[in-house]
């Protein structure tokens, strides 16, 4: 199974990856999956730990006998950068970035595609900025401090119950966080146009008073699942619900439970601070009636398109629909600046492609924008058609940011902040992919003069607030997946304040690093250049057990007086281990054991001329605690592997909804007098207990709710039977084949290659 784009499935909320969760877990378990994307992570590590899960099939131990036995664990201490990435890497990822291509270029390969030598040009990063702070003092923070001031109580019903047990006040932290997510898509929305922060800003408006009228007349409230409807809606326009479809679905609630007033006091302090926000935004519109500047924003733009950028193929992007097509709309409709853009007699043509574009004129439009990259090469007739007829700019949202090619334009204009600015580098890639006829490509970037700093830090409060409540009670990595990392606010403010080309370069570097992961490149890169300079035989004569001594310090505080490394293979596998020196000895305790590679690497590496020729090295005498040592490391890795083969064995807990379901199928007659039927009773109680149904959990709890309703046992097995049939649950049961199986190892079965004694004390 090969999915493309896969990081469009970064997200395990969404309709569209629980579909793909469920394919790739339905059916044979040892199906093949292949995830190809340029962009595994857009927001955090979280969008790789989603799409890992894809290979999986949901289970979280999948790479146990590689030293991760849970992967949102691992993740979860990845966020918190307390292990690497590496080893994952390896087992997961095949990968050739541009910066590696560079690297490889730079150190004398030759690189063809086609017989065709391949180069990359270079990104110059520019910037315009605008000012609504000369018409509008204080626009930015009034507007930003009102935001702030927003309750949401909406969202968050379960605040304001009476009495709330354990689990319930978790959830309203939860809640507060994925409030706090809400305000800061506010805050994107209003820094990218007036206008699609108008129109969220009355969606708001038009759903609290909804709301309000149904609270006080019908006696119905929010749960926080229809929240996250809401959210979806706002950040992906695919996965979209109506305000009317959420507000016909909410639950029905028994008011002496909660404590109204107070809600309805929070309602009514939001509705006041939604009008005024709406009241200030008129008034800046009624300014252009005035023939002032309604949107210094749009001003800005064309003075750059018409100054610098006359005349050249543009693309422009932003995140939002709206401020898509109110660009397009903006810039259609001014004849005059049109005429001032005109080139040859000719103004130039400009189109609009979002996702709402159907599918045939979104191709019919990327050829006419970039008929030389899309056109095939015997199609000459083809392309003399599309350039007779083309487009010059072409307005955008990220639809676009991926999987096309559109390299016949030399310049892209971002017209929204980038609160991702990795998703900078993803749009880049449109126009900069190899066949570029350009040197140089152009990247502008979008900026408010003032109030900049006030906007990023309410933005980075919500964001420290979401982590605190991450650190309190846990939240899923979905929510996570959409925060705006502290990471991103820096790398925005760099942004903003790249002033030389050197600084330019360096976070353009910064950004691409970022966006490629780790590359293994730089550890197969020194390997590759060896076995160029020596011969295979010398390669081949390398004994195994060889060893040498390094007096060298290693920056690492869980290192502080050396230690020793251990290559081991095992079968065809390869373990990195280094145990430090702890006062004076190695300390060979498994919770001090370091086996991430790239790390490893990073000590191990060097330069022939670090050292003397081999002939002229001082000889080491032979260290006998060697034995003691290795026998000590050989056990450790030896117990790992026996650890992963009884955990191997050892079934996971169940869910909750699959325990609650056990217990009624092992004791129907609580439930029901009349006989059922056993046989299909011990298929779907071998499904439950065995096949991993995270992909299904949401269907499978739609059946429950329905049996708490009719209580009827026979009815429950009969829909979970035909569900586990139509799923081919009972085909996986079938397929006895583990699709990562734990091989038995042996102790005898551990290999030493080689080792390496570090001594910071040279006088060893």
């Amino acid at each position: 199974m090969v999915v493309d784009e896969s990081h469009n499935f970064r997200n395990s909320a969404t309709n569209r990856y629980r579909n793909l969760l469920k394919l790739v877990s339905s059916g044979k378990r040892n199906k093949r999956v292949v995830l190809l994307t340029a962009t595994p992570i857009n927001n955090s590590i979280f969008d790789l730990y989603h799409q890992i899960l894809l290979i999986t099939r949901g289970g979280e131990t999948y790479y146990r006998e590689w030293g991760i036995s849970n992967l949102k664990t691992y993740f979860k201490a990845l966020a918190k950068g307390g292990v690497e990435i590496t080893e994952l890497l390896m087992q997961t990822m095949v990968r050739r970035s541009r910066q590696d291509v560079i690297r490889r270029q730079q150190a004398g390969e030759e690189i063809r595609i086609n017989g065709k030598l391949i180069h990359f040009p270079k990104r110059q990063l520019e910037q315009f900025t605008y000012n609504f702070e000369d018409s509008f003092a204080g626009l930015y923070t009034g507007i930003a401090t009102q935001i702030d001031k927003l309750n949401l109580p909406a969202y968050n019903i379960k605040a304001f119950k009476k009495r709330k047990d354990k689990g319930e006040e978790n959830e309203v932290k939860r809640n507060d966080a994925l409030v706090a997510l809400q305000k800061a898509l506010y805050f994107k929305r209003f820094e990218s146009s007036l206008l699609a922060f108008k129109n969220s800003i009355r969606n708001q408006r038009d759903f609290q008073t909804n709301f309000y009228e149904i609270l006080t007349q019908q006696g119905k409230l929010l749960d926080s699942k229809n929240f996250r409807k809401l959210v979806l809606a706002a950040e992906d326009e695919e996965e979209g619900n109506s305000v009317n479809a959420i507000i016909a679905s909410l639950n029905e609630v028994d008011s002496k439970d909660y404590d109204l007033n107070q809600l309805k006091q929070q309602i009514e302090a939001d509705l006041r601070i939604l009008n005024n926000i709406i009241i200030t935004l008129e008034k800046i519109e009624s300014s252009a009636t005035a023939n002032t500047d309604y949107d210094r924003k749009l001003a800005a733009f064309k003075e750059l398109l018409k100054t610098q950028l006359q005349g050249k193929k543009i693309l422009v992007f932003s995140y939002f629909k709206d401020t898509a097509e109110y660009l397009y709309k903006q810039l259609i409709t001014d004849t005059a600046w049109l005429s001032q853009m005109t080139v040859n007699t000719q103004a130039p043509v400009i189109e609009l492609l979002t996702g709402a574009t159907p599918g045939k004129q979104r191709e019919e439009k990327v050829k006419r924008f970039a008929p030389k990259a899309n056109v095939q090469t015997d199609s000459d007739e083809e392309l003399t058609l599309l350039q007779q007829n083309p487009i010059d700019i072409l307005v955008c949202t990220d639809v676009l940011s991926e999987g096309q090619n559109l390299q016949d334009a030399g310049v892209l204009v971002n017209y929204d902040l980038h609160w991702n600015p990795v998703r900078m580098i993803q749009r880049a890639g449109r126009i900069d992919r190899l066949g570029t006829d350009y040197d140089e490509l152009f990247i502008y970037n979008c900026f408010p003069e003032q109030g900049l700093d006030d906007l990023l830090g309410l933005v980075r409060r919500l964001q420290e607030r979401i982590a605190t409540i991450d650190r309190e009670v846990g939240l899923d990595g979905s929510v996570l997946g959409e925060t705006i990392s502290g990471k991103s606010l820096d790398e925005l403010y760099k942004l903003k304040m790249a002033d030389t080309d050197a600084e330019k370069q360096a976070i353009l570097e910064e950004l691409e690093q970022a966006s490629d992961l780790v590359s293994l490149d730089e550890m197969r890169l020194p390997l590759l250049e060896f076995l160029q300079q020596a011969s295979k035989e010398l390669i081949d004569d390398i004994p195994f057990g060889i060893h040498s001594t390094w007096n060298k310090p290693i920056p690492h505080p869980n290192v502080p007086d050396g230690g020793i490394f251990f290559a081991f293979r095992v079968q065809d596998k390869h373990f990195w281990h280094f145990y430090p020196r702890i006062d004076n000895a190695i300390s060979l305790d498994p919770n001090r054991l370091i086996s991430d590679k790239r790390t490893i690497f990073n000590w191990l590496k060097c330069q022939s001329s670090d050292f003397p020729k081999p002939d002229e090295l001082p000889p080491v005498q032979f260290d006998n605690r060697i034995f003691s040592v290795l026998e000590r490391a050989i056990g450790n890795l030896f117990n790992s592997f026996q650890q992963q083969q009884t955990a191997k064995g050892i079934k996971p807990q169940m869910p909750k909804l699959l325990q609650s379901i056990h217990h009624v199928l092992t004791q129907p007659d609580l439930f029901q007098s009349e006989p059922i039927d056993e046989e299909a009773k011990e298929r779907v109680l071998k499904v439950i207990t065995t096949v991993n149904s995270r992909s299904y959990e949401r269907d499978i709890k739609a059946v429950w709710e329905n049996f708490k309703q009719h209580k009827n046992v026979s009815l429950l097995i009969s829909e979970l039977d035909e569900y586990f049939v139509d799923t081919d649950q009972y085909e996986e049961l079938a397929d006895d084949q583990d699709i990562r199986p734990i091989e038995v190892i042996q102790q005898k079965d551990i290999k030493l290659i080689c080792y390496e004694w570090f001594k910071p004390d040279t006088s060893e």
